[in-house]
């Protein structure tokens, strides 16, 4: 667990951020984070006792990142069902037996659906018709879903484990001090393993670990499309296979590392020893630097278009509103922008004037889909996600507030 080590006045009505102390491990996904944004790090991962009980700041789901998950989900239920049994193929009778027994693909698909779903309800940035929204769009891809997990699992080969190894449960938990319990792992198809290299406080989760003999082959199944990234995590992995000696006793090296998008398996290239110890150099610079920014008590913003573009929290940050947000004039028709300014008074029935908070001047009007808006006249607010519109009869830029645009509250500056 981590304990808050400093506060962030964001700014933002109800978001007062008790920020997060460095992790007891890092993984690979938390290590870029930080690389790439340390503010943003500390934001999405802050306690925020005014909004909401839950850990970290709501996240804004999106259908293709939730379908993403279920498929990964789907995957690792089913895979680990399939390594449990010990079949040597998705293809066999064997297998068909244990999708059988899980209710079939289907179900497993359309249970993960649900599980995806269900944190939506508590969350306070999804509104209802936003939920009904995601949730119908979501239950409509399961069938492609399924054929997406049908098409990973007829390229897994599967290895049986030994008697000790299937006498063992695969899994984590938490041991003294909150490190995750690990054990020998023997011949066989291990799914969902945690390795960790103590020494360098890292872990990471594998998809699939399968051990035939000594070779050793490592897969990553992949949703999304090939990055860079994947082939970075992959040699992360066979570092933590290296170095953790509870999975890895006898240490065996690393024979293939393969990620596995839906179309095709990728094979990543092997480090070699010398590659290993240049990747533990680097890795120990990369958490030493993480740890300095997070017990700091204020991360560094790195603002940029590229890193604030789609990042969930930049109504959060005020290095994103006074260094990348566009002037009004750059913005070409249809573009969707965000905006900063306070609400002025009402154009039509739905249409209000944004004006500049200092001097009052209209800035830009603003129409809206509801005759009710999520604000007033006089607030001052953080628009995400408006719509340019094109209307040659405005002096002013015009702008739509969409149904999947957000307005948040501004209490200081």
């Amino acid at each position: 667990m981590t304990q808050a080590v400093g506060t962030i006045d964001t700014g933002v009505a109800s978001s007062r951020a008790l920020l997060p102390s460095p992790p007891n491990y890092w993984s690979y996904s938390s290590l870029k984070e930080v690389e790439t944004c340390p503010r943003r790090y500390a934001l999405v991962r802050a306690t925020y006792p005014d909004l909401w009980d839950s850990h970290g700041y709501p996240s804004l789901p999106s259908t293709p990142a939730l379908f993403g998950d279920v498929v990964h989900g789907a995957l690792e239920v089913v895979v680990k069902a399939l390594a449990e049994a010990g079949v040597e193929s998705a293809h066999s009778i064997e297998a068909t037996r244990v999708l059988r027994e899980l209710g079939g693909l289907t179900s497993v698909v359309e249970e993960m659906v649900t599980r995806q779903l269900a944190p939506l309800e508590s969350n306070p940035r999804v509104g209802l018709d936003r939920r009904r929204r995601i949730a119908r769009e979501l239950r409509a891809q399961t069938p492609d879903a399924r054929v997406q997990v049908q098409t990973y699992l007829s390229r897994t080969v599967f290895v049986p484990r030994s008697s000790a190894s299937s006498s063992m449960r695969d899994g984590s938990g938490v041991a003294r001090r909150g490190q995750p319990t690990r054990r020998a792992l023997g011949k066989g198809s291990h799914p969902e393993v945690v390795l960790v290299a103590d020494e360098l406080r890292l872990l990471g989760r594998v998809d699939l670990l399968t051990i035939a003999g000594a070779s050793v082959d490592i897969v990553d199944y992949k949703t999304g499309v090939e990055a860079p990234g994947h082939h970075e995590q992959l040699r992360l992995y066979a570092l933590l296979w290296d170095a953790d000696d509870q999975s890895n006793p006898a240490r065996l090296a690393t024979a293939s590392l393969t990620a596995a998008y839906r179309d095709r398996d990728v094979d990543i290239p092997v480090p070699s020893s010398e590659d290993l110890d240049a990747l533990r150099v680097s890795l120990t610079a990369q958490i030493e630097h993480a740890d300095v920014e997070l017990k700091s008590g204020a991360p560094t913003p790195l603002p940029s278009p590229a890193n604030c573009e789609r990042c969930t929290v930049r109504q959060l940050c005020g290095a994103y509103w006074d260094e990348v947000t566009r002037e009004l004039t750059t913005i070409g028709e249809r573009e969707w922008f965000d905006y900063e300014g306070k609400i002025g008074k009402q154009n039509g029935q739905r249409s209000w004037w944004v004006v500049d908070p200092e001097t009052g001047i209209q800035r830009l009007l603003l129409r809206t889909t509801s005759p009710t808006p999520p604000f007033s006249p006089g607030d001052h607010v953080r628009l995400l996600g408006l719509r340019h519109e094109l209307d040659p009869e405005a002096n002013t830029p015009v702008a739509l507030l969409t149904a999947a645009s957000e307005v948040f509250q501004v209490v200081s500056s």
